[in-house]
């Protein structure tokens, strides 16, 4: 996905096509398990290839093709604003974050709004009952499958701290990274410790066979490791983090002219690569 409104599938043999072309700016997809995609764009679409029915049509202005595949898209606005987020559990258990506040549930027939905060900037979740969204100003909250609750931060945390990502791996352990070089670690049970340095600026953070990589942004790319950060690239500013099979990708902060991004594919021939867009 590309922040200028399109969607590519990189087939084996290296060739790129488009399967999804907008005239707005994409800001976040999500794959379902039976493995429909969703996108999300800037003026409130909600793109799918799952078969349903959405009753409100796409954004009046809204332009968009599936390039060189036999595929239908279902679009419709869901919010008039930006999306910037999105996450769910099945194709009928959606959840879509706005960058003005409330987060919207998708629940196979309508879309519920919740309202939240402004500025989200990650979300994430490990069942339908247990979905947490991190944003600025110190916010944490966390959906009990009825409820969202802010939570509360650790002593020294402060108030206006900047989450820049969440990451959960099970019920028990999430991690929640931020601007100040903190990475809480927990659950919204029993609570979160902060095991950062301040010396740091986390941006993304990522899982990949039980290890944890960080997007440290100018100063590169890190592992932790029993409890240190390990230094794993120092260039690439990266500000992002994403899986795919079998490897840790890192987004850098400056693509351009021609996109790209760093994967890390440990027992590869070659374990480090920059993937050319």
């Amino acid at each position: 996905m590309n922040a200028v409104g399109a969607v590519s599938i990189t087939a084996k043999d290296k060739t790129t096509s488009t399967c999804l072309g907008a005239n707005f700016q994409l800001n976040a997809m999500w794959s379902s398990p039976s493995g429909n995609l969703w996108v999300v764009d800037d003026q409130g679409d909600v793109f799918t290839t799952a078969e349903v029915n959405f009753i409100a049509p796409p954004y009046q202005h809204l332009k968009f093709n599936s390039g060189y595949f036999d595929i239908q898209w279902h679009v419709t606005e869901a919010y008039k604003g930006q999306l910037n987020g999105i996450w769910g559990t099945a194709d009928n258990d959606v959840w879509v974050t706005s960058f003005n506040g409330p987060a919207l549930h998708w629940d196979g027939k309508d879309w519920t709004e919740y309202a939240l905060p402004q500025a989200p900037t990650g979300i994430d979740g490990s069942a339908s009952d247990d979905v947490y969204i991190v944003g600025y100003h110190g916010n944490i909250h966390h959906f009990d499958g009825t409820e969202w609750h802010k939570l509360a931060l650790p002593e020294h945390i402060r108030s206006d701290e900047a989450f820049t990502d969440v990451k959960v791996l099970s019920a028990e352990r999430v991690y929640i990274t931020g601007r100040s070089g903190c990475l809480l670690v927990g659950n919204a049970h029993t609570g979160f410790k902060d095991i950062g340095y301040a010396q740091y600026t986390w941006y993304g953070v990522g899982e990949l066979a039980g290890r944890i990589f960080l997007a440290g942004g100018t100063q590169g790319i890190f592992e932790l490791v029993d409890g240190q950060f390990v230094c794993l690239k120092d260039k690439g500013h990266p500000v992002g983090v994403f899986e795919t099979p079998n490897a840790i990708n890192f987004i850098p902060a400056e693509q351009q002219p021609n996109p790209w991004f760093v994967r890390y594919e440990p027992g590869a021939s070659r374990e480090w690569t920059k993937v050319n867009t």
